[in-house]
């Protein structure tokens, strides 16, 4: 029920009569202060010129001194024209000591008439002693030489004592002005006071139930707009305010659940990809206004995968929560911190200020954030260490929405991981092009994966002395819906940077794995490799993979064989010895790939556990021109006949090179003398053709063809 005896309206009436007259009465004592004020600084201005211009006397005093003292020695040596020299600077000197003892003269006359005549005094004293010294009459030198020093000497204490009088006088009126400001602060602290004191007295309804209720619910208000998960809602009075409290509650009941399924992420409880795309074109729209810059760090965690896989999904969770806090611990005051998506986070920062300390301002941000992230974490047992990658984009500039925005700081966060990880780097027009076609592929190769649009092609490994396919290499190709059938080099690269390698290597090992069974199936014993890379080497869920694979039909045999290259055992770490001992335990074989191209191919020999070697195929084009390309095939192959190594020579390409490696002693090859990579069932129709025919008709069909070219693998 509504307040019959005081409405909303009368009490804001009342408030503003208040204001009306606390405003009214401080005013005109502002004004009385200013002028008072603006009294004493002309007071004190013009007692500040006495002091000056006695000052000036003292100084024109002393010159024109100086200036007869030159005279009389001139006068006195009989120099006349250093006399007439003196005689005319003392004339400018008595001239200046005249022009400051006029002004002296407007408010002491008594001091300066005395100056005046105790000059006139001293000249006619210098003349009169010069005279009795060129006479010999030292008497009378020495009486009118001490009247001279008394006439000085009156000089130099009138002047002081003006000085001194001068400069009490301000110290007085300086110090009677700050008494005078002391007390008027004083009176201004009474009045305002007791002004405070009446409005307190008359307003204090006004403010309980007029200026809280209507903050309460204003800012109630803002805070449902703008998402707010905690809402501060105004008290149910019996009034108009009682009212709004009423629907404001219905209406955040109602808000707060819609928001909430569509705007918030419901692990971290931040703000999701919709609410970050909502703010961040709101700050956007608002700069446009205001001019001033909006940025956008766009952060993801480093080595998130690994912490996942290693640890599990519930741990992982853990992981993100304690970066989110961490994020919004560090980031500017004021910023607005989202997940965008997985283990990638945004930070909105508006209304910054523009000009050259703008880029040196984000970056400190930036390395505030990374460092206060870089804490170590513990998770049970282990101690992680925690880092980001920032990519930085800033409107305008770099985006005129929010979605080239984000994509722009995303394509810089990616640079940032390319250039070591656990640091900031900003977008621009070159990077941002590159990065977004690249996001731009990473995307399709997604969809590709969803789709199942990629597909191993198997080219065969044969044994050229039984004329037999004894094995295959898988290679991954993607049939695209519009570029056609696309090779990995179109795509391996941004597979690895956007981290899907993992997903590409798990796809062409099982599907390759599936095929082998098949062929064993049909009594086709091949094996298969498949190409290892390192973040696979470093993932713990290959293994996971693997213990489900089964062997052969009819046999224990396992038909998959992994090949890796000397790159990617450049970080040959003891977690990686001890994956691929496993993946040996397990029965599955090991290969180095591209041997001979790395630093480090024998030590990889001794402490890995390898199956078989691959030669490159730049030994093998090389080898029918090169005696030394010849040398390293031949030293190759003894070393690994030597170490019990399988040895295969990859990149065939002529008749002459399949002989000259067969008679070296490597009966293995592959290569596009024998076949280019090909889909399943068109290797097994091609591999059936071939044994039936044999090396010889091979040899003779490949010699009636057109020269072989060098391609794609």
């Amino acid at each position: 029920m509504k307040n019959p005896f005081l409405s909303v309206r009368m009490r804001l009436l009342a408030l503003c009569l208040g204001s009306v007259l606390v405003l009214g009465g401080a005013s005109a004592f502002i004004v009385l202060l200013m002028v008072q004020d603006q009294q004493d600084r002309e007071e004190r201005q013009t007692q500040f010129e006495r002091y000056e211009t006695v000052h000036a006397v003292q100084q024109a005093q002393g010159l024109f001194r100086h200036r007869s003292g030159q005279t009389t020695s001139a006068n006195a040596m009989g120099d006349k024209a250093a006399l007439d020299a003196a005689r005319t600077a003392q004339q400018v000197a008595k001239t200046n000591l005249d022009r400051e003892l006029l002004r002296f003269a407007r408010f002491d006359e008594t001091s300066a008439k005395r100056i005046e005549d105790a000059n006139s005094a001293v000249a006619d004293l210098s003349d009169r002693a010069i005279a009795a010294m060129v006479a010999g009459r030292q008497p009378e030198v020495v009486s009118n030489l001490t009247d001279l020093q008394q006439r000085l000497d009156q000089i130099e204490e009138t002047l002081r004592a003006a000085k001194l009088r001068e400069q009490t006088q301000l110290h007085q009126r300086q110090t009677g002005e700050r008494q005078r400001v002391e007390n008027a602060i004083r009176f201004a602290s009474l009045v305002i006071g007791g002004a405070i004191i009446l409005g307190l007295i008359a307003t204090f309804t006004v403010v309980r139930s007029v200026i809280r209720p209507l903050q309460i619910t204003t800012d109630a208000i803002r805070q449902v707009n703008a998402g707010a998960i905690e809402i501060d809602l105004p008290p149910i009075r019996p009034d108009e305010f009682g009212d709004m409290a009423v629907a404001l509650r219905q209406f955040r009941d109602q808000a707060e659940r819609l928001r909430r399924l569509a705007y918030y992420d419901p692990l971290t409880g931040l703000g999701n990809r919709a609410r970050l795309e909502e703010s961040l074109q709101r700050a956007i729209d608002r700069s446009r206004q205001t001019r001033e810059p909006v940025a956008l760090f766009y952060v993801d965690l480093d080595n998130f995968r690994a912490v996942n896989d290693k640890f599990g999904h519930k741990a992982g969770d853990r992981y993100l929560g304690e970066a989110a806090s961490r994020l919004n611990r560090f980031m500017p005051p004021g910023a607005q911190l989202c997940r965008h998506s997985g283990d990638k986070f945004a930070i909105t920062i508006d209304r910054l200020d523009a000009g050259s300390s703008l880029e040196n301002t984000l970056r400190e941000q930036a390395d505030s954030v990374l460092r206060g992230v870089s804490e170590s974490y513990p998770l049970g047992d282990h101690l992680l260490h925690m880092a980001v990658s920032i990519g930085i984009a800033v409107f305008p500039g770099d985006g005129e929405t929010a979605e080239q925005i984000i994509a722009s700081a995303e394509a810089a966060m990616y640079v940032a991981k390319k250039n070591g990880r656990n640091n900031a780097r900003f977008a621009s027009a070159q990077l941002t092009g590159t990065m977004r076609k690249q996001l731009a592929l990473a995307s399709e190769i997604r969809r590709g994966l969803e789709r199942g649009e990629f597909e191993p092609f198997y080219q065969p490994v044969v044994d050229v002395e039984q004329g037999r396919v004894i094995g295959a290499e898988a290679l991954l190709r993607w049939r695209h819906p519009e570029n056609g059938l696309m090779p990995p080099s179109d795509f391996i690269q941004v597979a690895e940077e956007s981290g899907l390698i993992n997903q590409l290597g798990e796809l062409c090992l099982i599907k390759a794995h599936e095929q082998a069974q098949v062929w064993a199936s049909r009594n086709r014993r091949i094996r298969v490799s498949v190409n290892l890379s390192v973040r696979q080497v470093h993932d713990g869920k290959i293994l996971q993979i693997l213990r489900g694979f089964g062997s052969s039909p009819g046999s224990r045999e396992r038909l998959i064989d992994f090949e890796l290259t000397e790159s990617a055992l450049l970080d040959s770490t003891e977690y990686s010895h001890t994956m691929l001992t496993e993946i040996k335990r397990l029965g599955f074989r090991i290969g180095l790939d591209d041997f001979g191209t790395g630093y480090s191919s024998f030590s990889y020999l001794q402490r890995l556990p390898i199956d078989k070697i691959k030669i490159d195929r730049q030994f093998v084009t090389a080898m029918g021109a090169s005696k030394q390309a010849l040398a390293i095939v031949s030293a190759t192959l003894t070393l690994a006949q030597n170490l019990d190594l399988g040895v295969i020579a990859e990149g065939v390409e002529s008749t002459e090179q399949m002989r000259q490696l067969r008679i070296l002693g490597c009966k293995l090859q592959q290569g596009f003398y024998f076949t280019r990579a090909l889909p399943a069932a068109d290797f097994e129709a091609w591999s059936i053709a071939f044994e039936r025919g044999g090396m010889e008709a091979h040899a003779l069909s490949v010699a009636s063809r057109e020269p072989v070219t060098i391609g794609l693998r």
